[in-house]
């Protein structure tokens, strides 16, 4: 199993320098190889792959640009894999052309794939024509190093990712006769509520920020453009996007490992959420960025590998709002602003995310017992038919299981 270590560095000027001379030599050999790539397919319909990227480089970029000796040889033919892993991904269909790397709006960061060392005892780093850099190393990495990858983020803070493989395999998805399930419901107003009773709010860190943001920008407008006020600004403005940022993402963080292995459960149940499709909302979309509805996701996704639990992902129009969980009753007229409503026939008052969370725990049980992943349940009916969906009550579906379980006992009895 392969897991990344991200520390942060402290390095001189003098290594800051050679840190950015190396990224300037990788975002023109991207540069270069991608325009060499190109004309060599609409002049002749050729495709190189890596390996002639490599000799390119080697036989004609080098000897033309000397100073590309700054950066080391592995560096370099990184560059030329990523870019021909670009290429593979556009004509699968999975990503957009690669484009041209700019000096201001790309990512500043530089892969070294060997001779890299994580010293623990000193705390330093050995990152490849730059030498020893001081860094923070707050856990101690397990496993054999593969990589390095060293980010200059715009606010001058460096970051060191430092991948290692150890021989510890994934764990085993092992179901027991009664597992536990907990159904999550993201929104807006409360960051996730889980059908446990456990609610997380929305740190709203963007909207917390924002005034001091506008201020910045606003007097960074008026500064002349490049000059020593202009960048002193333009530093600040990036050190508190990184602030925002990082706010968010521990949030996140500590939020899906609190669900995922402090919980005991053994499945998640999660919306297939279209995150595209809300974004068009111009009256919302800037709170969803902000929510990280797909980082929330990614990482309840690979934690679940990691402890051994089983995701379950409920489809996009599974009706989880507007379904009474206890009744199974379609409330067709449920709106966006209706946070609370009661249900006529069972006259059970339900709160909206609380209910969700409920149903998709429903909806877990009813994978589980029919031992699938991602499925349907039998009575979803067609998009234009949805206003007459009844879903069963939980105690049905858990009999409906133990029955499943009893059957299959006595047939290896």
């Amino acid at each position: 199993m392969q897991k990344a270590y991200r520390f942060r560095l402290y390095p001189t000027d003098e290594q800051r320098g050679q840190m950015i001379r190396i990224i300037g030599c990788c975002r023109f050999v991207w540069n270069r190889l991608l325009e060499y790539s190109s004309k060599s397919y609409e002049r002749r319909k050729e495709s190189h792959t890596a390996y002639d990227l490599n000799n390119f480089i080697a036989h004609t970029l080098k000897p033309a640009f000397h100073w590309l000796s700054d950066a080391p040889a592995q560096t370099l033919q990184c560059v030329s894999a990523d870019l021909s892993a670009a290429f593979k991904a556009f004509f699968r269909g999975d990503s957009r052309y690669p484009k041209f790397k700019t000096r201001h709006r790309s990512k500043k960061s530089f892969r070294i794939p060997q001779r890299g060392k994580v010293d623990v005892s000193r705390e330093r780093i050995y990152v490849q024509g730059v030498g020893y850099v001081k860094a923070v190393i707050h856990r101690n990495p397990v496993g054999k190093l593969k990589n390095i990858t060293v980010t200059v983020n715009p606010s001058g803070t460096a970051y060191a990712s430092c991948l290692f493989e150890d021989s510890i395999e994934l764990l085993k998805t092992e179901m027991p006769e009664k597992p536990k399930v907990i159904g999550i419901d993201l929104n807006l107003e409360r960051l996730a509520v889980c059908s446990d009773g456990r609610e997380y709010k929305n740190p709203r860190t963007l909207k917390k920020h924002e005034k001091k943001l506008k201020h910045l920008q606003r007097m960074l407008s008026k500064k002349s453009k490049g000059s020593n006020n202009w960048k002193k600004l333009k530093n600040k403005i990036a050190v508190l996007h990184e602030k925002i940022a990082n706010i968010r993402k521990d949030a996140v963080d500590k939020m899906t490992k609190e669900i995922v292995c402090d919980s005991q459960a053994d499945a998640i149940v999660v919306e297939d959420l279209n995150v595209t499709g809300m974004m068009k909302n111009r009256k919302l979309s800037k709170h969803i960025q902000d929510a990280s509805f797909y980082e929330i996701r990614r990482q309840i996704e690979y934690k679940c590998l990691w402890y051994g639990k089983r995701l379950i992902t409920a489809d996009r129009f599974f009706s989880s709002s507007k379904t009474c969980h206890y009744c199974g009753w379609h409330n067709a007229e449920l709106t966006l602003s209706d946070r609370e409503w009661e249900c006529p026939v069972c006259h059970t008052q339900q709160d909206r995310d609380r209910n969700a969370s409920l149903n998709l725990e429903s909806f877990g049980l009813m994978a589980l017992a029919r031992d699938a992943g991602e499925v349907k349940p039998p009575e979803m009916p067609p998009v234009d038919e949805r206003a007459a969906m009844h879903l069963r009550s939980k105690a049905s579906i858990n009999e409906e299981k133990d029955q499943s379980y009893s059957l299959e006992t006595s047939r290896l009895a």
